[in-house]
């Protein structure tokens, strides 16, 4: 359950790492709440103009972990860097949100786990998308769809290229996290195609599927090469199938059509009389609800729903997938 009551001083105070363009909106909501205390980038031209605007100091990365007065380090920089930055804020006795993809191993995601509970810090994963009220909402509307048979989820761009990971750990982390919320369980079975057309052994575009007991399946088609933007999650029941559409303006974002099939002798019919109709929804922020969540499980000493460990079940079927494309692509 996302917390909503109020956050009563004193605030945590909180240091961003990495100003780029999604850190920039990080350094933003902590600052609306009145948690921000620095910021720090390898950059100075990315960090002293938020310093400026924020009224807070540029720390270095050796400062940052040592500030005497900051509680918790959020971590935007680069995903390669993720884990070092996680280990040694948590080692610091800071309390951790990273960014996704949490890290770009299983090992070092388990470490950043056991770190935490070690230190009895809290460990978040940025997993922005459990935080939409269209997925809150969608969530409550479930029981309507009946048994679940099938997701799928299509996040498609052009650019966005990246040299470190490749585009399942950049887009594909959102969908998967969904995804384990709504079937309650970890796949006993993961399998991925892909394309590198741009750069040898770094898909630009992938497909990659799951399967759940059940009979339960998904599958999420990632991509930075399309000329069109899509952020769509479908999930399909036995009664009713639900579409959260990002791209859709807010009184469109979720619809849910009921009735669409019926079934004889276990085999699906498309019933053309079926309704469907629109979800109203609060018009809040995601990341604004993200790290309102972050600041109250410090506060309160609860678990984050996104978690260091759905952060490591996360990590775990991305490594998974990125082994079933290296086998494919042995000779």
């Amino acid at each position: 359950m996302i917390s909503r009551v109020t956050i009563e001083p004193p605030l945590p105070r909180v240091a961003v790492i990495g100003c780029g363009p999604w850190g920039k909106n990080l350094v933003r909501n902590f600052a609306q709440v009145g948690a921000l205390s620095a910021v720090c980038d390898t950059d100075p031209l990315k960090a002293e103009p938020l310093s400026m605007q924020y009224g807070v100091p540029v720390l270095s990365e050796e400062e940052v972990f040592t500030y005497p007065t900051l509680d918790a380090i959020v971590i935007s920089s680069i995903a390669p860097f993720h884990a070092h930055h996680a280990e040694s804020a948590l080692k610091a006795g800071k309390h951790v949100y990273v960014e996704k993809p949490m890290t770009l191993s299983v090992e070092d995601s388990k470490n950043l786990c056991t770190l935490a509970k070690a230190q009895e810090r809290i460990l978040m994963v940025g997993h922005i998308l459990n935080y939409h009220a269209a997925f809150i909402a969608l969530k409550e509307h479930l029981p309507e769809l009946g048994p679940l048979k099938h997701i799928y989820a299509n996040r498609l761009g052009l650019g966005r290229f990246r040299k470190q990971e490749n585009v399942l750990w950049d887009l594909a982390s959102h969908d998967i996290s969904l995804m384990l919320s709504l079937a309650q369980e970890m796949p006993h079975s993961v399998t991925a195609t892909a394309q590198a057309y741009l750069a040898p052994g770094k898909p630009a575009s992938a497909l990659l599927n799951l399967s759940f007991s059940g009979n339960l399946t998904a599958h999420i088609h990632a991509s930075w090469l399309s000329p069109f933007k899509e952020q769509k999650l479908v999930v399909i029941g036995e009664k009713g199938i639900a579409v959260f559409d990002d791209r859709k303006p807010w009184s469109e974002k979720l619809q849910i059509s009921s009735n669409c099939l019926t079934w004889q002798d276990g085999q699906p019919h498309a019933n053309d009389d079926f309704q469907t109709r629109l979800i109203s929804l609060p018009e809040t922020e995601p990341l604004k609800s993200e790290c309102f969540h972050f600041l109250t499980c410090i506060q309160n000493g609860e678990e984050p729903l996104t978690s260091g460990f759905e952060g490591l079940r996360v990590t775990e079927i991305l490594e998974k997938a990125e082994h079933a494309l290296q086998e494919r692509n042995r000779p």
